[in-house]
């Protein structure tokens, strides 16, 4: 490839309407700003790309990937460290630019439901998820546990300010799984990507999902009799690294640097329900009250949240992962049995 041309790499979660609000957006204006071209290709995450650094014959140049992850990336040594001036770091909300990451989105994991099912008697908090005399239906969980081991945390009786605290224990963490395992049977699909989420909403076919706000929203924008609330959602970030030894290092930083500018990510919202992560975006990005109520990164929505750990998942993420994926199999539904 030459230097005028990159490689950015999507995970399968990413995929469908997200991808593209990205790519009208943020990647087609930013490319064609700077000429550039861009590809695609697709991963099943992060993880993917040590094989590619492992053997030396690296191909791809920019993945999506969440703050939370980052840590666990940077220590399998599969990340380019980014050039300083990729953006002013006091633009940015908090921990959303890094030595090795730089942000353009907020979202939380939330609590949906169908409102045919279940009127305005609706769960409104994760208890209410694991409460299946009260809220009787079918559920849809997360094939990764990211989120969903927190939801259990919070659903055994921790708080959103001790959920990591509680999770930071071997007690706490085999408290969280045999949670999980009480839901499991009423877990009819453990879906696998974004796209997948939006369509068990806008079909129907579950009665309650803890899912991704953006999913949410755009399903129930295109019609679905859904609604969720963001008590008890996970706060996370959405961005980009560098792979380390990227073909075209140089053309990847600057493309990273023109879509963190505010000019570009102002748009993002208007192409996904989602939030900025550059907050000059939102001082000019003219959103009417309805659509800042959608964001995660409201004033009104932050303090209803607790933001993703990537720490914990840094240290305890291999054995989480493990754990969770084995209580999957246990009902044969998890793509990873």
């Amino acid at each position: 490839m030459s230097d005028g041309s990159i490689t950015i790499v999507k995970t399968e979660s990413s995929a469908g309407a997200w991808q593209e609000a990205q790519k009208k957006a943020l990647w087609s204006p930013a490319a064609k700003a700077l000429d550039l071209s861009f590809r695609l290709d697709t991963c099943q995450s992060w993880a993917d790309a040590r094989v590619q650094v492992d053997s030396g014959s690296v191909t791809w140049d920019i993945i999506q990937i969440a703050l939370a992850e980052i840590p666990q990336a940077k220590a399998a040594g599969i990340l380019e460290k980014l050039d300083p001036d990729i953006c002013n770091e006091a633009d940015f909300v908090p921990g959303s630019f890094t030595d090795y990451f730089v942000g353009n989105s907020l979202y939380s994991t939330v609590i949906a439901w169908n409102k045919k099912k279940f009127g305005e008697e609706a769960p409104r908090s994760k208890a209410d998820f694991w409460d299946v005399l009260n809220f009787p239906g079918k559920r849809a969980l997360w094939s990764e546990p990211v989120g969903m081991i927190e939801a259990a945390a919070l659903a055994s009786g921790a708080s959103r300010d001790t959920v990591y605290a509680f999770l930071s224990t071997a007690k706490g963490r085999n408290a969280a799984l045999d949670k999980l395992a009480e839901i499991v049977p009423y877990v009819s699909v453990w879906w696998q990507s974004g796209a997948q989420a939006s369509q068990l909403i806008m079909g129907g076919e579950v009665d309650m999902i803890l899912t991704w706000n953006g999913r949410v929203q755009d399903a129930i924008d295109e019609g679905a009799n859904f609604a969720y609330t963001f008590n008890d959602g996970q706060l996370g970030i959405d961005g980009y690294a560098i792979v380390k030894g990227a073909p075209n290092r140089d053309a990847a930083m600057r493309f990273l640097k023109e879509v963190s500018k505010p000019d570009y990510q102002k748009d993002l919202p208007n192409c996904f329900p989602t939030a900025p992560a550059n907050m000059k975006a939102l001082q000019i990005g003219g959103y009417s009250a309805e659509k800042i109520a959608t964001m995660a990164s409201a004033p009104q929505n932050v303090p209803l949240q607790y933001a993703a750990n990537s720490e914990f998942w840094a240290q305890h993420g291999v054995w989480v992962y493990e754990a969770y994926g084995k209580l999957a199999c246990a009902r044969r539904s998890s793509p990873h049995c």
